[in-house]
């Protein structure tokens, strides 16, 4: 056998193997041949490959187009080299075929296309038509997003604790722990609470501090439950949750002083109903908590009713919008089913809270429009991997399809799909879902952004103009006031660059232009700038991606939609 790189005959090396081999020809080629792939030679010219085609053959006396027995096994090579045939060939590959001496008409020389694993044609898209679904099934339980707000203390997760209890959705043992631990600590008041209140930062402080999220059934709804945090150092998550949902609760204590504490100046009973109204919620069901400890009086229920409903009216929601129900968190009246209280039931003649919430009208989603999901966990899954958990807020995505994280653009795609703890090929608007992603770093990906399609990006700026409400204020607002906004999940810091214009509550036109200063209940159009990059779309386009919260000092300075992007 001649090689080209230095001319020389290795006719020693085919002698020693064929001895090695008691002259089997094959095996004898095969072991020449898988011997000369650990330096690969440069392809030879068409003329010298014919002429060691045909020296290589009459030596070892093998035809061309002869083929290796079955007991024939070529020896591998570990070490990837190039096919040593003499067809040109530059891709690297190991050499399995047993006549390597075959001429280049008889070889077929494979495609180097990448291939696809199982894992692969796994999270392909599926052909499913979700509009299609949609529009043809009816649903018997349509979903629901409830957030439950009110000043601290007033009982929200207590009432909400026993009413999971009620409906079947809390063991008895599991119940019992939480009794006895809370008793441990000197609170036995707590055990239904701590249903909810599950860290051990909040069962210690005996507050809600983060949004705790759970879902239950009722006869006709499925309701996803956001527990919103009540006290006025966790506002910013209270409207994370809030920003969720479609329906609120608003939880306010009965007893003497504790009603008045969360609704004057200081309390947050004003303020959830002024963020819960500026997020798009449309229906508010006003539980009137602990009636148990003002003997169930009607004459104290109707002067709460008098006195929320006229803030209510205030801040935009119409007298169909709201509900009013007498409830007791601790002892569970009034919650799942009607009471069978005496004091209750002679005056009462309404709906259990259960109740109010199957009689709801479901809320119309966007299934047509662009995907778009703002991120509220971002986590990793022992066992699925990197995973974003948040609301779709319109459209939909299909396991398998390539969607983009905003503002910064990184691609990635969508494994799996998890929806109330169970795997499903596609989620729509409305739903809370968790995405299991790949082909993107954990670092990329932060709480507030926005998932979307490549073809529909969301829209990103620095600066936007805003119809926004002033509330209750005590500086006026200028030219370079600085804000925290809050949009969905997000916290950024900002300024309000510019006065514009101000406009009648009534009848929306301009009564004043280029205004030196904004002061309470004036409603005005401004323009905002953002030190980075945010996620917005206009009002008109996606009422959730629309609305806009400011707050100065610990306060909501106003809120309002957004009317341009520049």
């Amino acid at each position: 056998v001649s090689t080209q790189s230095t001319g020389e005959f290795e006719m020693d090396t085919c002698k020693d193997a064929l001895r090695q081999y008691d002259n089997d020809v094959e095996r004898a080629l095969n072991h020449v041949l898988s011997s000369r792939t650990a330096v690969p030679p440069p392809p030879p010219s068409r003329p010298a490959e014919t002429e060691l085609l045909s020296a290589l053959q009459t030596r070892l006396q093998v035809q061309p187009d002869s083929k290796p027995t079955s007991s024939v096994t070529p020896l591998k090579s570990n070490t990837p080299a190039k096919c040593n045939t003499p067809v040109k060939c530059n891709t690297p590959v190991k050499c399995n075929t047993p006549n390597s001496t075959s001429p280049p008409s008889s070889r077929k020389v494979r495609d180097s296309a990448p291939l696809v694993t199982p894992k692969a044609r796994k999270s392909r898209p599926k052909d499913i038509d979700v509009l299609g679904i949609l529009n043809s099934r009816s649903e018997d339980k349509p979903l629901i997003n409830v957030a439950v707000v009110g000043h601290v203390d007033a009982g929200k997760s207590t009432l909400m604790g026993h009413l999971l209890c009620l409906l079947g959705h809390v063991t008895k043992k599991e119940l019992h722990k939480n009794k006895t631990e809370s008793q441990k600590l000197g609170k036995g008041s707590f055990a239904f609470a701590w249903v909810l209140d599950e860290t051990g930062e909040e069962r210690e402080r005996g507050v809600t501090i983060d949004v705790a999220q759970t879902r239950f059934e009722t006869k006709k709804k499925t309701v996803n439950l956001l527990d919103a945090p009540g006290h006025k150092d966790f506002v910013p998550n209270m409207i994370s949750g809030a920003s969720q949902a479609e329906v609120a609760v608003l939880v306010v204590d009965s007893t003497q002083g504790g009603f008045e504490a969360g609704f004057d100046q200081c309390g947050q009973t004003r303020e959830h109903v002024v963020l819960v109204r500026a997020l798009g919620v449309q229906k508010l069901i006003v539980a009137v908590n602990k009636m148990e400890n003002v003997d169930w009086s009607q004459e104290r229920f109707n002067h709460i009713q008098k006195e929320l409903s006229g803030f209510f009216k205030s801040v935009g929601f119409k007298n169909s919008e709201v509900i009013f129900v007498p409830v007791s968190g601790m002892e569970g009246d009034n919650l799942a089913e009607k009471s069978s209280a005496p004091k209750l039931t002679a005056w009462y003649k309404g709906d259990s809270l259960v109740e109010i919430l199957d009689a709801l009208d479901p809320p119309k989603r966007d299934y047509d429009k662009p995907f778009r999901m703002v991120i509220t966990d971002v986590f990793k899954h022992p066992q699925l991997g990197l995973s974003v958990a948040g609301k779709v807020d319109s459209g939909y995505v299909i396991m398998g399809t390539p969607i983009v994280a905003m503002p910064g653009g990184d691609g990635t795609l969508v494994k799996s799909i998890t929806v109330d703890d169970k795997s499903v090929d596609y989620t729509v608007a409305g739903e809370q879902c968790v995405l299991v992603l790949g082909g993107i770093d954990q670092t990329k990906l932060h709480n507030g952004n926005v998932m979307c399609e490549a073809h529909s990006k969301v829209r990103t700026t620095t600066k936007f103009r805003a119809r926004v409400l002033v509330f209750d204020i005590d500086v006026p607002i200028t030219k370079g006031f600085p804000v925290d906004l809050h949009y969905q999940t997000v916290n950024e810091p900002a300024i309000i660059s510019r006065l514009i214009s101000i406009h009648s509550k009534s009848t929306g036109e301009v009564t004043k232009s280029k205004p030196r200063c904004l002061s309470k209940n004036q409603v005005a159009l401004i323009e905002i700038k953002c030190e980075r990059p945010i996620c917005l779309e206009l009002f008109k386009d996606s009422k959730s991606l629309g609305r806009i919260t400011c707050r100065y000092g610990g306060s909501t300075v106003a809120a309002g939609m957004v009317i341009e992007i520049t």
